[in-house]
């Protein structure tokens, strides 16, 4: 989903790419039926993380193509890592709000970490949510990552989904590896700790993404967001159909987040 470019004996590095979640489909990291099902939950302002082991597996593309899934009168706040100090925060309406953090890790300054990620979830139950990446190789890990620098349980159980990646090698040695969606989950707290449901998931890039039956699926929703829908698959169905046409057109993001928007408004007519 990145490319790389070698020159001389520099090492590899990282070219930006405006990529929209038609590219993200057509890398066969996700299908347009999971496409629609991320739509609907960050239509519902779902604080996500999404994780992979590896670098480079794509999961700040992932997220940033969510990011256009919501609504337009959400505000997107860039968090600015080892120098965030979350004073300017205040000012915007925090259910209006979504907090961004390119990766809670301690890798680079521009990431979260430590302090500022127990901050930075402390705003949750205030009504902010959160998008941004780690590295961990499952939702498990995902919740014991942030547990262990101190997030309590209560405020981890706050994510709306968890999307787990996974990187295979190409069938040749100069083939661009394989990176794909293996799991999405969503995090709630019972009596015994943590239980992530799973919304979606797959054991190998080929396999066929599973989904839970439609009365799992709804109740899993409406217990998180109150959502109501008569029916998540029809609503999912209904977003994968204008995800195709976009795909079908050879649609650029601009294109994608202007149909987004226009979505949106002819809902609220």
């Amino acid at each position: 989903m990145v490319k790389y470019q070698g020159w001389a004996d520099w090492p590899f590095r990282r070219e930006d790419e405006n990529l929209s979640i038609i590219d993200v489909v057509n890398f066969r990291t996700i299908d347009y039926k999971l496409a629609g099902l991320l739509w609907l939950l960050m239509e519902q302002r779902a604080s996500v993380i999404v994780a992979a082991a590896p670098i480079w597996a794509g999961k700040t593309t992932l997220l940033h193509a969510m990011l256009d899934f919501l609504p337009p009168e959400i505000e997107q706040v860039t968090l600015q890592g080892y120098y965030e100090d979350f004073k300017h925060l205040g000012k915007e309406k925090p259910e209006n709000t979504y907090l961004v953090t390119e990766e809670i890790s301690n890798h680079q300054y521009e990431y979260l970490w430590g302090y500022q990620v127990v901050k930075a979830f402390g705003l949750l139950p205030k009504g902010y949510a959160i998008g941004g990446t780690t590295h961990a190789r499952s939702v498990k890990e995902v919740a014991y990552i942030l547990n262990a620098l101190g997030v309590p349980q209560e405020q981890i159980a706050r994510l709306g989904a968890v999307v787990t990646m996974q990187v295979a090698r190409g069938k040749y040695l100069d083939d661009e590896p394989i990176r794909y969606v293996d799991s999405v989950s969503m995090i709630n707290l019972t009596d015994d700790g943590l239980v992530a449901n799973m919304l979606a998931q797959r054991r190998l890039y080929d396999d066929e993404l599973i989904y839970p039956p439609e009365k799992t699926l709804q109740g899993v929703l409406s217990g998180k967001f109150g959502a109501k829908y008569s029916s998540i698959s029809a609503e999912i169905e209904a977003r994968e159909r204008i995800l195709k046409e976009l795909g079908e057109k050879k649609s650029t993001r601009d294109d994608v987040v202007k149909a987004v928007k226009e979505y949106y408004r002819a809902k609220r007519l």
